[in-house]
């Protein structure tokens, strides 16, 4: 009876958010360490992680952190079952929302040896296994991880958490190497969901698949993930600069991602062994592959009854830049229940006439060189409002606008039935069916945003591209405005204060929406 009684108690604390602790990390506490408070602040993330509890959690101020003062390659930060951590802050908050990610990075460095040589770095930044609660891990930078030998996942290793799900969110993966499997990420039997995250400069070995994110071992059941609006740049593997799976996924769902700028001999998106799987309003543009049947997008999965979908997607001005003869097409699907439905695919290389080899059903797409078996498919230009125009290469997409211009044959042409569920808002977080019928592409035609010479800018406020100014009339810039300056994902750049007819934006190149109160939003392009 007492021990059943203890049990009882215990649950209870774990389960009451009342009884919870909040642990503090600060690089730069000077205080008695206990991370209670912020003066008090832990100054190490692994001191705070060995004391947690489930219901914890961990919230850590700016700076740099690593796994091990050592030089032990094995450790990593590993994650506790309810407990999240929370990055970004200044060390002076007392809610969440009070945090301010992009003034106070927090970067989880895997550089733990010799300072800038990879070969001494640790294995996994990040380890969880066998996680059976929902998890969340927010605001950092994950750097430099290097995984080597039979170790995969140089900034995250998942293994094991069906029964629970690890949450990745307003996360920056950067420069992470795995020889062999998962440069950024390695996930095997895992419910991973990925949010507002970018994999940027992430590799594997000259042999080596999935740069950004490699689904490996599922001897525990098939894994789910879940991308929502994350930036894929830079990435590089022999199969999959961005997504490799040979193993099962039960559910891959992505949603409003970016990939640009990534290179591969063989492919950027490979997509093996599936129950389920949805790729929707996302921008493929700017990668290159290099093999005699290298694919941008390649679907291998065979066996009857397991479905991709493609839907309102735009993969565009993405280069096979092999130097003989080329024998397959950018995109290319293995079996005839996969489906592409309010796509673009335009500006790729040509193999044999088309782009998309001719298996799947496809429909209302604006496809260069057509789609014979389709149905509603338009062969024409999509008319883009400011594409990349130069020779085959890599390019970053995003200081382009691939947004439709007023006059282009996609608005309005789409089938709704074809929308996935939930997949309600476009690339750029716009509603989707705004003209009553859903445009072609991934981003959906928008008179107060949309930019081009067939619509004007609000009237009485501009983008002067030659000074880097947003241009405001006298009457408004006297009212003290806050502006909301967003990417083209709708990641928030900047928040500004209007004091005068003309504000300097210290923006890099790329496409922005300004959003204010009260006016017509206005986009631009800084080149």
């Amino acid at each position: 009876m007492r021990t059943q009684h203890f049990l009882v108690v215990l649950c209870l604390m774990v389960s009451n958010p009342m009884l919870a602790t909040r642990y503090h990390v600060n690089a730069s506490a000077t205080g008695s360490a206990t991370g209670l408070t912020w003066a008090n602040a832990f100054t190490d993330v692994q001191a705070a992680l060995s004391i947690v509890i489930p219901g914890d959690e961990i919230w850590v101020a700016a700076g740099q952190y690593k796994t091990t003062t050592s030089t032990d390659r094995t450790v990593s930060f590993m994650l506790r079952n309810s407990v999240n951590l929370y990055g970004g802050f200044a060390g002076t908050e007392t809610d969440l929302s009070q945090r301010d990610i992009a003034l106070n990075p927090t970067t989880l460095n895997g550089d733990i040896g010799q300072l800038g040589d990879g070969s001494d770095n640790t294995h996994n930044i990040i380890t969880a296994n066998n996680i059976a609660t929902t998890i969340v891990v927010d605001g950092f930078s994950i750097i430099n991880g290097r995984s080597t030998g039979s170790f995969n996942g140089g900034a995250l290793n998942l293994t094991n958490s069906l029964s629970g799900e690890i949450v990745l969110r307003n996360c920056s993966l950067f420069n992470n190497y795995a020889s062999n499997y998962g440069g950024a990420i390695y996930l095997a039997a895992v419910r991973l969901r990925i949010e507002n995250c970018t994999f940027f400069g992430n590799s594997t070995g000259s042999g080596g698949n999935g740069g950004a994110i490699y689904n490996g071992n599922n001897n525990g059941g098939a894994a789910t993930l879940i991308l929502r609006d994350c930036i894929f740049k830079s990435n590089v593997a022999r199969q999959g600069a961005c997504l490799y799976n040979s193993l099962q996924y039960q559910l891959l769902d992505i949603d409003r991602c970016i990939f640009t700028n990534n290179s591969s001999p063989n492919s950027i998106i490979h997509v093996g062994d599936l129950v389920s799987a949805v790729l929707s309003n996302s921008l493929i543009v700017g990668n290159t592959v290099n093999d005699f049947s290298g694919n941008v997008l390649y679907v291998n999965s065979t066996t009857t009854g397991e479905f991709f979908s493609l839907i309102n997607c735009t993969i565009a001005h993405n280069f096979n830049l092999y130097a003989n003869t080329i024998q397959d097409d950018i995109v290319r699907f293995e079996d005839n229940d996969h489906q592409m439905a309010n796509c673009i695919i335009y500006g790729n290389t040509i193999h044999d006439g088309s782009q998309v080899n001719s298996v799947a059903a496809v429909s209302n797409s604006i496809i260069e060189g057509g789609y014979p078996s389709g149905t509603s498919i338009l062969d024409t230009d999509p008319v883009f409002l400011d594409p990349y125009t130069g020779v085959p290469a890599n390019f970053d997409c995003t200081v382009y606008d691939y947004r439709l211009d007023a006059s282009s044959p996609g608005i309005n042409a789409g089938s709704n039935g074809d929308v996935p569920v939930g997949a309600d808002l476009d690339l750029a977080g716009a509603p989707r069916l705004q003209g009553g019928v859903v445009d072609i592409g991934c981003y959906e035609s928008d008179q107060t945003v949309a930019i081009g010479t067939a619509i004007a800018a609000p009237p009485g406020w501009r983008f002067d591209m030659e000074h880097g100014e947003l241009v405001v009339p006298d009457a408004d810039a006297s009212k003290n405005a806050l502006v909301t300056i967003h990417g083209i994902n709708g990641q928030v750049h900047a928040r500004i204060l209007l004091q005068r007819t003309r504000t300097a934006l210290d923006l890099e190149p790329g496409m922005y929406v300004v959003s204010w109160a009260g006016h017509a939003a206005l986009a631009f392009v800084v080149h």
